[in-house]
Protein backbone atom coordinates (compact mmCIF):
# COMPACT_ATOMS: atom_id res chain seq x y z
CA UNK A 1 0.00 0.00 0.00
CA UNK A 2 1.22 3.55 -1.07
CA UNK A 3 1.43 5.69 1.60
CA UNK A 4 -0.02 9.15 1.67
CA UNK A 5 2.01 12.54 0.30
CA UNK A 6 3.23 14.29 3.07
CA UNK A 7 1.91 17.71 2.82
CA UNK A 8 3.04 21.08 4.25
CA UNK A 9 1.74 21.80 7.19
CA UNK A 10 -0.95 24.83 6.42
CA UNK A 11 -2.28 22.02 3.86
CA UNK A 12 -2.74 19.39 6.99
CA UNK A 13 -4.15 22.01 8.43
CA UNK A 14 -6.79 23.07 5.93
CA UNK A 15 -7.64 19.04 4.96
CA UNK A 16 -8.32 17.96 8.81
CA UNK A 17 -10.44 20.36 8.97
CA UNK A 18 -13.90 19.91 7.85
CA UNK A 19 -16.36 23.20 6.16
CA UNK A 20 -19.76 22.33 4.69
CA UNK A 21 -22.83 24.10 3.62
CA UNK A 22 -25.66 24.18 5.87
CA UNK A 23 -28.92 25.72 5.97
CA UNK A 24 -30.51 27.30 9.71
CA UNK A 25 -33.67 25.56 9.99
CA UNK A 26 -34.19 27.25 13.89
CA UNK A 27 -32.99 30.18 15.77
CA UNK A 28 -34.09 31.55 19.31
CA UNK A 29 -32.45 33.19 21.64
CA UNK A 30 -31.20 30.86 24.88
CA UNK A 31 -33.61 31.75 27.72
CA UNK A 32 -30.40 32.04 30.02
CA UNK A 33 -28.12 33.56 28.12
CA UNK A 34 -28.53 37.58 26.47
CA UNK A 35 -25.93 36.62 23.59
CA UNK A 36 -26.33 33.21 22.65
CA UNK A 37 -28.75 31.92 20.09
CA UNK A 38 -29.87 28.22 19.81
CA UNK A 39 -29.61 27.13 16.40
CA UNK A 40 -31.34 23.59 14.19
CA UNK A 41 -28.27 23.42 11.14
CA UNK A 42 -29.54 21.06 8.21
CA UNK A 43 -25.80 19.62 6.75
CA UNK A 44 -27.86 16.93 5.37
CA UNK A 45 -26.77 14.70 7.52
CA UNK A 46 -30.58 12.85 7.85
CA UNK A 47 -30.79 14.92 11.74
CA UNK A 48 -30.43 18.87 12.28
CA UNK A 49 -27.34 19.46 14.89
CA UNK A 50 -27.89 21.61 17.85
CA UNK A 51 -25.61 24.50 17.15
CA UNK A 52 -24.72 27.24 19.95
CA UNK A 53 -23.60 30.64 19.12
CA UNK A 54 -23.09 33.90 20.59
CA UNK A 55 -24.77 35.90 17.79
CA UNK A 56 -27.37 37.15 19.82
CA UNK A 57 -27.65 41.21 19.54
CA UNK A 58 -25.05 41.18 16.69
CA UNK A 59 -27.02 39.68 13.64
CA UNK A 60 -31.09 39.71 13.44
CA UNK A 61 -32.89 36.40 13.92
CA UNK A 62 -34.30 36.02 9.86
CA UNK A 63 -31.24 37.20 8.98
CA UNK A 64 -29.97 33.96 10.59
CA UNK A 65 -32.25 32.43 8.90
CA UNK A 66 -32.61 33.28 5.46
CA UNK A 67 -29.45 31.95 3.28
CA UNK A 68 -27.04 29.35 4.07
CA UNK A 69 -24.50 29.11 6.21
CA UNK A 70 -20.61 28.09 6.59
CA UNK A 71 -20.57 25.41 9.81
CA UNK A 72 -17.04 24.35 11.16
CA UNK A 73 -18.21 20.93 11.30
CA UNK A 74 -15.65 18.46 13.51
CA UNK A 75 -14.94 20.39 15.96
CA UNK A 76 -15.30 18.13 19.46
CA UNK A 77 -18.76 19.31 20.96
CA UNK A 78 -18.73 21.66 23.75
CA UNK A 79 -21.27 22.82 26.17
CA UNK A 80 -22.73 26.38 25.68
CA UNK A 81 -24.69 27.24 28.82
CA UNK A 82 -27.01 23.60 29.20
CA UNK A 83 -26.36 22.32 25.89
CA UNK A 84 -24.27 20.56 24.09
CA UNK A 85 -23.04 22.38 20.22
CA UNK A 86 -22.00 20.46 18.18
CA UNK A 87 -19.94 22.63 15.43
CA UNK A 88 -19.55 26.19 14.45
CA UNK A 89 -20.64 28.89 12.46
CA UNK A 90 -18.08 31.08 10.32
CA UNK A 91 -18.76 34.91 10.32
CA UNK A 92 -16.51 37.72 9.51
CA UNK A 93 -16.21 40.45 11.85
CA UNK A 94 -14.55 44.08 12.08
CA UNK A 95 -11.33 44.41 14.41
CA UNK A 96 -13.81 46.05 17.59
CA UNK A 97 -16.85 43.08 16.92
CA UNK A 98 -18.90 46.00 16.27
CA UNK A 99 -19.91 44.53 12.51
CA UNK A 100 -20.24 40.59 12.61
CA UNK A 101 -21.13 39.14 9.69
CA UNK A 102 -22.14 35.31 8.36
CA UNK A 103 -19.86 34.06 5.94
CA UNK A 104 -22.11 33.14 3.23
CA UNK A 105 -21.88 30.50 0.06
CA UNK A 106 -22.93 31.29 -3.64
CA UNK A 107 -26.79 30.74 -4.63
CA UNK A 108 -27.33 27.55 -5.60
CA UNK A 109 -24.95 25.71 -2.87
CA UNK A 110 -25.76 22.45 -1.64
CA UNK A 111 -26.67 21.56 1.82
CA UNK A 112 -23.46 19.47 2.93
CA UNK A 113 -21.23 20.41 0.15
CA UNK A 114 -17.56 20.42 1.89
CA UNK A 115 -15.87 23.89 1.60
CA UNK A 116 -12.74 23.51 -1.03
CA UNK A 117 -9.75 25.63 -2.24
CA UNK A 118 -9.99 27.45 -5.67
CA UNK A 119 -7.53 25.72 -7.38
CA UNK A 120 -6.99 22.84 -5.34
CA UNK A 121 -4.08 23.85 -4.10
CA UNK A 122 -3.76 20.78 -2.06
CA UNK A 123 -1.85 17.92 -4.04
CA UNK A 124 -3.86 19.15 -7.51
CA UNK A 125 -7.22 17.43 -5.56
CA UNK A 126 -10.20 18.65 -4.21
CA UNK A 127 -10.62 17.93 -0.31
CA UNK A 128 -12.64 14.60 0.33
CA UNK A 129 -16.52 14.32 0.52
CA UNK A 130 -16.57 12.30 2.87
CA UNK A 131 -16.74 13.63 6.65
CA UNK A 132 -13.08 14.01 8.38
CA UNK A 133 -12.98 12.78 12.25
CA UNK A 134 -13.95 14.81 14.96
CA UNK A 135 -10.47 16.78 15.65
CA UNK A 136 -8.60 16.52 18.79
CA UNK A 137 -8.27 20.00 20.73
CA UNK A 138 -4.60 18.68 21.86
CA UNK A 139 -3.51 19.09 18.56
CA UNK A 140 -4.84 22.40 18.07
CA UNK A 141 -5.76 21.98 14.39
CA UNK A 142 -9.11 24.47 15.34
CA UNK A 143 -6.98 27.30 16.09
CA UNK A 144 -4.09 26.87 13.71
CA UNK A 145 -7.07 27.08 10.88
CA UNK A 146 -8.80 30.17 11.92
CA UNK A 147 -5.29 31.72 12.11
CA UNK A 148 -4.85 32.10 8.34
CA UNK A 149 -9.04 32.45 7.79
CA UNK A 150 -9.61 36.19 6.53
CA UNK A 151 -11.56 38.36 4.19
CA UNK A 152 -9.58 39.78 0.88
CA UNK A 153 -10.45 42.81 -0.47
CA UNK A 154 -13.71 41.72 -2.18
CA UNK A 155 -14.73 40.51 1.15
CA UNK A 156 -14.09 36.86 0.05
CA UNK A 157 -13.43 34.31 2.42
CA UNK A 158 -9.79 32.60 2.05
CA UNK A 159 -7.61 30.45 4.00
CA UNK A 160 -3.46 31.00 3.44
CA UNK A 161 -4.67 33.99 0.96
CA UNK A 162 -6.70 31.33 -1.53
CA UNK A 163 -9.91 31.76 -1.70
CA UNK A 164 -12.86 29.20 -0.28
CA UNK A 165 -14.91 28.25 -2.38
CA UNK A 166 -18.18 25.32 -3.19
CA UNK A 167 -17.42 21.89 -5.11
CA UNK A 168 -19.40 23.99 -7.90
CA UNK A 169 -16.39 26.77 -8.17
CA UNK A 170 -18.67 29.36 -6.43
CA UNK A 171 -16.47 31.89 -3.79
CA UNK A 172 -17.76 32.16 -0.16
CA UNK A 173 -18.09 36.12 0.82
CA UNK A 174 -18.43 38.63 3.83
CA UNK A 175 -21.23 40.94 2.77
CA UNK A 176 -19.23 44.31 2.95
CA UNK A 177 -16.26 43.38 5.50
CA UNK A 178 -12.75 43.03 3.52
CA UNK A 179 -9.59 42.56 5.11
CA UNK A 180 -11.09 41.43 8.54
CA UNK A 181 -10.46 37.84 10.15
CA UNK A 182 -12.93 35.39 10.02
CA UNK A 183 -13.82 33.38 12.79
CA UNK A 184 -16.54 31.03 14.88
CA UNK A 185 -19.57 33.02 16.70
CA UNK A 186 -19.09 31.41 19.85
CA UNK A 187 -15.88 33.45 20.27
CA UNK A 188 -17.95 36.90 20.62
CA UNK A 189 -19.88 35.24 23.69
CA UNK A 190 -18.70 34.28 27.46
CA UNK A 191 -21.13 32.81 27.88
CA UNK A 192 -19.55 29.56 27.28
CA UNK A 193 -19.48 26.83 29.58
CA UNK A 194 -15.74 25.33 30.60
CA UNK A 195 -15.38 22.37 28.12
Amino acid sequence: MEEAPKLDEVWEVYSKCDLRVGKILECEPHPDSAHVYREKIDLGEGEPRLIGSGLNGKIPIDEMLSGYVIVFANLKPRKLVDFMSNGMVLCASSEDKSTIELIRPPEGSKIGDRVQLVGNPILGQPVKQAPEEVLNPKKKYAERFLDSLKTNDKCEATYNDIALCTSEGGVLKSKTLPNVHISCCLLYTSDAADE
